[in-house]
């Protein structure tokens, strides 16, 4: 479910699938799980997803976080406003 301001509270969430295989985010747009295999998931990536439910492209970070329990956190960016602040 979403806040009021639209986003997801799980989204920066980093899930670890049981087999270790990958990674589940929740996109912030509708808190829809998207898959990253392992080798993407690690801290500094950046990944390109798109909200199954509308189309959105997002561009997610991974940073190193201690407190999270999978190490990692996301930082969710639309990807045209990431865009257009590179011009």
């Amino acid at each position: 479910m979403s806040e009021p301001d639209g986003r997801n509270p799980d989204s920066d969430r980093v899930e670890f699938t049981v087999s270790h295989d990958g990674v589940y985010l929740s996109t912030p747009c509708h808190g829809v799980r998207v898959f990253f295999p392992v080798e993407d998931a690690v801290a500094g990536a950046t990944l390109n997803s798109l909200c199954p439910r509308d189309g959105q492209e997002w561009l997610v970070e991974l940073v190193a976080d201690e407190e999270a329990e999978s190490g990692l956190r996301a930082v969710w960016t639309e990807a045209d406003q990431k865009q257009e602040g590179g011009r």
